[in-house]
């Protein structure tokens, strides 16, 4: 089965009369919680004629409109069960419900996240995971987006001991390159495309002064992947500019960094196991202080 009757929904709510449309924005939003409404409950809720809605499902091919119910619940289940190769582009389309968007977005979470695990390769992760530890600071700056999984990635590891400087301004970013010493510094810069001039001018200067650059970017090869010296890569099937949110870079980015979390957590577990619960009490203790005081 295939999902003829949503692409046919989509094209009338563009398409059709003024009713037509209505419905179809009702049929969308309502989904599978269709199946507990009568026809004579949606003429009531759009204040049409109940004939109105018989005479769209005909116009859809259907005998009446318990027809077309059974058969646009069944192609919704269809619709959400069965979807891979997801576009990371263009993961939904103009009019599709709530319950397939979600199912396309799960395929593509799920599909980004097996190709990035595939792009890992055992040494480069380990080599990343040691420089980082050693590190005294860690500075993480981006050309995009990702300075959010950033500050999660610095939120983590500040509570196992481990400083972290995410630097939102690529200006900063370089100023902590120019002064950064061997041994002291490591740096992690995220750019998907690899060829930000102002990102690898951070990674040259962080590589003049011997700080460690891991980099999070694409696969298939670019000019900061080249200069780092660890590169994690990333699925390269997203377009920079051409993307309705930079779904596959963001969770590419999320994974990764949490990967590096936590193989550098086990790296030395009883001291990390304890900063981390140490770190919850005096949290759970200032939150309660605070309670007492609002009280």
């Amino acid at each position: 089965m295939g999902i003829v009757l949503l692409q046919d929904l989509m094209s009338l709510r563009t398409t059709g009369s003024a009713v037509e449309q209505e419905l179809v924005r009702y049929l969308l939003e309502a989904g599978e919680g269709i199946g507990q409404v009568s026809a004579r409950a949606i003429a009531r809720e759009l204040h049409i004629a109940p004939s109105s809605v018989v005479r769209f499902c005909k116009r859809l091919g259907f005998a009446g409109y318990y027809d077309f119910r059974d058969a646009f619940r069944l192609e919704l289940r269809h619709a959400a069960e069965h979807y891979e190769g997801v576009d990371p582009n263009y993961p939904f389309e103009l009019g599709e419900p709530p319950i397939v968007i979600s199912r396309k977005i799960g395929a593509l979470y799920r599909e980004i996240v097996d190709e990035t695990l595939e792009h890992i390769d055992d040494r480069a992760l380990g080599r990343a995971t040691r420089l980082l530890a050693s590190a005294l600071e860690i500075v993480v700056t981006a050309s995009g987006v990702q300075l959010a999984f950033a500050e999660g990635f610095k939120n983590k590891m500040l509570k196992i001991g481990h400083s972290v400087v995410v630097e939102s301004r690529v200006e900063a970013a370089l100023y902590r390159a120019a002064h950064a010493r061997r041994g002291e510094t490591a740096l992690i810069l995220l750019s998907y495309s690899g060829e930000s001039g102002r990102i690898l001018r951070v990674a040259r200067l962080a590589r003049e002064r011997s700080a460690p650059v891991i980099a999070l970017t694409s696969s298939g090869g670019n000019t900061l992947s080249r200069i780092a010296d660890v590169a994690l890569v990333v699925p390269s099937r997203e377009e920079v500019e051409r993307n309705l949110g930079h779904f596959a870079m963001n969770i590419a980015t999320a994974l990764l960094l949490d990967i590096l979390y936590a193989s550098i957590f086990n790296g030395d577990y009883a001291e990390h196991y304890a900063a981390r619960m140490e770190m919850n009490r005096l949290g759970s203790r200032s939150g309660s202080l605070r309670s007492g005081r609002d009280a």
